[in-house]
């Protein structure tokens, strides 16, 4: 994630959202639309919030190049996203090989993070079986 700026535009902020602007190599317009309450209580699935994304997204696609369906959206379930709040990834682009490299940056970053937390596992497992061998 490179150039990353957080915004509050007044339309995100009446509903406790964050609008965060970022790019990626040979990408230039990459957002993540975040509901951020003030406490995570309040954070739920939200029909109205999601439309609220969808319709932002459309408008980030038409003022970043003209064209208000050219974008992709990426929102994972509370089951298997990494954060507690609701938030959409939206990518701008314009071509299938940009699409296509939305798609191989997302599956590296996923890959990464998944092996990175099975090695980490390990070694914590590793710890463990030591510290018990250790003590017995």
């Amino acid at each position: 994630m490179l150039d990353r700026v957080v915004l509050v535009p007044p339309e995100f902020a009446a509903r406790s959202c964050v609008l965060v602007h970022y790019r990626l190599p040979f990408l230039r317009h990459c957002y993540v639309l975040c509901h951020d309450p003030p406490s995570l209580d309040t954070i739920r699935p939200d029909t109205e919030l999601l439309l609220f994304f969808l319709d932002q997204a459309r408008h980030l696609a038409q003022a970043a190049v003209g064209d208000p369906e050219a974008l992709m959206i990426a929102y994972s379930g509370s089951s298997v996203r990494r954060r507690s709040n609701l938030h959409m990834h939206v990518f701008i682009v314009r071509s299938r090989p940009e699409k296509a490299w939305v798609y191989t940056v997302l599956a590296a970053k996923n890959v990464a993070v998944a092996v990175h937390q099975l090695l980490r596992g390990s070694r914590v497992q590793g710890r463990r079986d030591d510290d018990t061998n250790t003590a017995g």
